[in-house]
């Protein structure tokens, strides 16, 4: 009895084994289960207005709203190869030589969202060849993505030590009420007129954008735009602001900004006629009075740094544009008025800001003439301090009688002083004067040609000599006094003349002119000023300076 049980359970067992793929192929095929194209799970905190798509709690979402044929993309890059042969002319030691490649790529997304909206973001990968790892093999003058924003507590929207960030992302909302009105809040480009205030500054490697809010109404026959730029944020600079921290209440009210309104009048074809009004408010820090005796850059130069801190600047005055038949030509003036807060003076608004600019250039181009060439002349004025140095004759003072009571150097704000003030890069719009002549000529459609010469001068002797990145050029070396007050900048010598220059520029487009190659060559001659400059800190007479460039750039 007990065999035959045994045998009944192995027989059953068998066959519980032997059904099983009959079952399986007698069994309805399988189901996917269904796909419910909503959140599962609704998060406690929904998200910011328009509620349009909620967040999901693990899936992308999956819109109606998005269409591909509003999406646009553009794009462009750029690789240039510089050389440059005593900067400084050898008030260095003839050692300031340099050769160096540098890229830029950018693309653009722009999804319009309606006719009159737009959402537009701008990605920028950005760095010199072979910049990228410290000798150590590091990274530290690289990191993985910038902040596109005030990263020292400086207002330099260039200021970042990344090669990859974001150089715009806006959205622009069009005909906001009234037909003609545009509003465009976040990063975003601000250029005017001859780029002399505010440019793009696109010769640089990362150029200039800023973050804000601007208005613009346009009518057939004038064109209002204004608006207001965070150019700095003492808490958006601190650890942990990325994250919403404010780490220091003293450093609330410590920013800058610019708030800005311009007019453009068209009441003839061809005519324009431009008033602006600029104010600048930096409260990031107190200012300071300069010390050209030492190298210490911003910290040394105190007010004298561009953008510098402390100041409320109010720039007024305007452009008028002419092009008609074979004539062009623009003129700018300008005048800034406001206050410094200097250190030390117990936060009274102590040194009065007086400073003024001209701009005039004009050109003749004939249009019937075998490459239609155009003469074109120009004067450039900005004015300079006549006691820039102050802080040095006082020693350890710091009030607004040892500046007299002013500060005359112009400032030059976020311009584009590349071209403007001479290829080489080696002039701003501050305490300087410059004549130019130009020559420029169409070889082919697909091609352009231009010869420039330039003598600059300073404004005044007592101030310093500008770059065009706005900064009081200095040498390690201190000079000996002999000729001047016995400092590290050029200030204090008996001549105003700094350089003359000569610039050849040939570009070549093909492809359809998506494709241009260009080249460049600029030689300086150095003139008695700067012979006074060099041998007082060198010893030696000062040394002719020489530029060259090569570069490629597509866009789409």
């Amino acid at each position: 009895m007990r065999r035959s049980k045994e045998a009944a359970k192995w027989v059953l067992a068998a066959a519980l084994l032997g059904s099983m793929p009959i079952g399986q192929a007698l069994a309805d095929p399988p189901v996917a289960p269904t796909v419910i194209d909503k959140p599962t799970n609704v998060p406690p905190v929904p998200r910011a207005m328009p509620d349009l798509v909620p967040y999901w709690n693990f899936d992308p979402p999956k819109s109606p709203l998005f269409d591909i044929s509003k999406f646009t993309l553009s794009g462009d890059a750029r690789i240039r190869g510089e050389v440059r042969k005593n900067g400084n002319f050898g008030a260095d030691g003839r050692l300031n030589n340099d050769a160096f490649v540098q890229q830029w790529a950018r693309i653009g997304l722009n999804y319009a969202i309606s006719q009159d909206v737009d959402v537009f973001t701008q990605l920028q990968y950005s760095k010199n060849w072979g910049g990228n790892t410290t000798s150590a093999g590091g990274n530290a003058n690289d990191s993985s993505f910038q902040t596109n924003g005030n990263t020292s507590g400086t207002t330099d929207p260039r200021n970042n030590n990344s090669i990859l960030g974001v150089r715009q992302a806006f959205i622009m909302i069009r005909n906001l009420g009234v037909d003609g009105l545009s509003l465009k809040v976040g990063r975003q480009l601000v250029v005017m007129g001859n780029h002399r205030l505010f440019g793009h500054f696109d010769w640089n490697n990362q150029a200039f954008s800023h973050d804000g809010i601007t208005f613009q109404y346009n009518q057939p026959t004038y064109e209002v735009w204004g608006g207001w730029l965070h150019a700095g944020n003492n808490d958006a600079s601190a650890s942990g602001a990325a994250n919403g921290a404010v780490t220091s209440a003293a450093s609330g009210g410590a920013n800058a900004d610019i708030i800005f309104t311009r007019l453009a009048f068209k009441p003839t074809a061809g005519l324009s006629i431009e008033p602006l009004w600029v104010w600048f408010n930096n409260k990031t820090g107190a200012a300071t009075t300069p010390t050209l005796t030492t190298t210490g850059g911003a910290s040394a130069d105190g007010l004298l740094t561009p953008h510098a801190a402390g100041q409320s600047r109010h720039t007024l005055g305007g452009r008028i544009a002419y092009r008609q038949g074979m004539f062009d030509g623009t003129a700018e003036a300008y005048w800034q008025t406001g206050q410094f807060d200097m250190s030390g003076g117990g936060g009274a608004q102590n040194v009065h800001i007086n400073a003024t600019a001209l701009a005039v250039e004009g050109g003749i181009t004939f249009q019937n003439v075998p490459t239609s060439p155009r003469l074109g002349l120009e004067f450039n004025y900005a004015s300079g301090d006549g006691n820039a140095a102050c802080a040095n004759a006082a020693g350890t003072a710091t009030s607004s009688a040892n500046c007299q009571g002013n500060a005359n150097t112009f400032e030059n704000l976020y311009p584009t002083n590349h071209i403007v003030m001479g290829y080489a890069d080696r002039m701003a719009w501050r305490n300087m004067v410059g004549y130019s002549a130009s020559l420029q000529l169409n070889p082919t459609q697909q091609s352009h040609f231009e010869t420039r010469f330039w003598v600059f001068n300073k404004a005044n002797t007592n101030d310093c000599w500008y770059t065009a990145s706005q900064s009081c050029v200095k040498t390690a070396v201190s000079g000996t006094g002999a000729t001047a007050s016995g400092g590290n900048a050029m200030y204090g010598y008996a001549s105003k003349s700094l350089y003359k220059e000569l610039d050849l520029i040939y570009t070549l487009f093909f492809k359809g002119n998506k494709v241009a190659w260009q080249t460049g060559y600029s030689y300086l001659w150095a003139s008695r000023g700067m012979d006074e400059y060099v041998q007082d800190v060198q010893g030696l007479n000062a040394s002719n300076s020489q530029w060259a460039y090569t570069q490629l750039q597509v866009n789409f």
